[in-house]
């Protein structure tokens, strides 16, 4: 999920870690993080992420592209 906006095109590989966890279903929910940004061609990103448990998702890479955003993101994640 996603609100605000973004203009341009951009192509992303991340790769992360949770951490603050006790349990593994301390990974299970909804997790948000805001942000604004821009970038034109190659270069790095991280993104900081928070769900309800208080499980930090810290997700960082590479991203190539022309791109402005200013927006709330979400990202659900499910274990079973």
């Amino acid at each position: 999920m996603s609100y605000g906006f973004t203009f341009g095109a951009s192509a992303t590989d991340f790769f992360g870690t949770v951490s603050n966890i006790r349990w593994p279903s301390d990974v299970n929910g909804v997790y948000v993080a805001a942000g604004a940004g821009a970038a034109a061609g190659p270069g790095g990103g991280a993104i900081l992420l928070t769900n309800q448990n208080g499980a930090v998702l810290t997700v960082s890479g590479r991203q190539v592209g022309l791109i402005v955003a200013a927006d709330l993101n979400g990202l659900v994640i499910t274990i079973r």
